[in-house]
């Protein structure tokens, strides 16, 4: 069951990146913060696509050399979020999005966090994991959300309010606290694909973010 779900996930992503694609080429806005995004949707594209073919792959070396590159894409895409949130932010004229100081700390919390995801990924161990029909390889040292992940979600959660605040648009705010209900609360189902719809629909309300507020950039 969770093979069909992450495939499914899979085909999901890939169709939002393409209509991200063709949105971004239609605007001409591919150089801008908010194209971000699109990395973060490719990223999640690979991370579910790996983690269906797990057990067709079978336990290996190069499974495992795939399911590793999972951890170092996540690390280096992830904390873009970050500048996504901030291209929101400045296309409602937030206040604090005039200055280029603040810009600049957004940037600097951005690469720290990769910086800090690159040297965490240099100590991790791996160990191959089969549950719920799925063959990954997870980190031996894993235990909750990673730090980085509570920062970004954290820091999208205040831009998110923000936005409510400004422009009366919900809908980011929604999926940031779909996200964060989804991490904390215990899901009585025999599955490890089912905590990741929330973060599909996480992704979905910040698509339709980034649609809703275009006129605005």
């Amino acid at each position: 069951m969770d093979t069909v779900l992450y495939f499914c996930y899979t085909m999901i992503y890939l169709i939002l990146f393409l209509i991200g694609v063709k949105l971004a080429k239609r605007r001409h806005n591919f150089i801008s913060y908010s194209s971000f995004l699109l990395l973060v949707t490719f990223g999640l594209i690979l991370d579910n696509l790996i983690i269906a073919c797990g057990k067709f792959i079978g336990e290996s070396p190069f499974l495992e050399i795939i399911n590793i590159t999972r951890y170092w894409v996540h690390g280096f895409i992830t904390p873009t979020l970050i500048m996504f949130g901030w291209a929101m932010a400045k296309r409602v004229d937030i206040s604090w999005t005039k200055t280029t100081r603040n810009e600049c700390i957004f940037l600097f919390l951005t690469i720290g966090l990769v910086v800090f995801e690159c040297i965490i990924n240099m100590q991790k161990t791996f160990v191959p994991v089969y549950e719920y029909g799925v063959l990954r390889y997870v980190s031996q040292e894993s235990s909750g959300p990673p730090l980085m992940v509570l920062i970004v979600v954290l820091t999208l959660l205040v831009i998110s309010i923000y936005i409510v605040r400004k422009v009366r648009w919900i809908w980011m705010l929604v999926g940031v606290l779909i996200m964060i209900l989804g991490s904390v609360i215990p899901i009585p189902i025999e599955s490890s694909a089912i905590t990741n719809a929330f973060e599909l629909i996480f992704l979905c309300f910040l698509w339709l973010t980034n649609d809703k507020l275009a006129f605005r950039y």
